[in-house]
């Protein structure tokens, strides 16, 4: 499910991985970036637009636990098989 949180201005380098705060002080972590860009003449392209996919953090911190502990659980199947 995509939900559009808004239009911001941000750094033309923001990219993936990149960590950003929007006003309510909320942090996502961008895990897409694209942009668009219009031919301007002259072999020329600028960049008129980038759009961003972003996840709220905690929700990225709250994943890598639940597969921490799922990675965990499988270590301690297959030692109880080997015993």
């Amino acid at each position: 499910d995509v939900i559009e949180v808004g239009e911001f201005s941000l750094d033309k380098s923001t990219n993936c991985g990149d960590v950003i705060e929007v006003g309510d002080g909320t942090e996502y972590i961008v895990q897409k970036a694209r942009c668009q860009y219009k031919y301007a003449g002259g072999k020329r392209f600028v960049m008129t637009r980038k759009i961003i996919e972003v996840k709220e953090l905690k929700r990225v911190l709250v994943e890598q636990e639940v597969e921490q502990l799922f990675e965990n659980d499988g270590n301690i199947d297959d030692q109880l098989k080997l015993e």
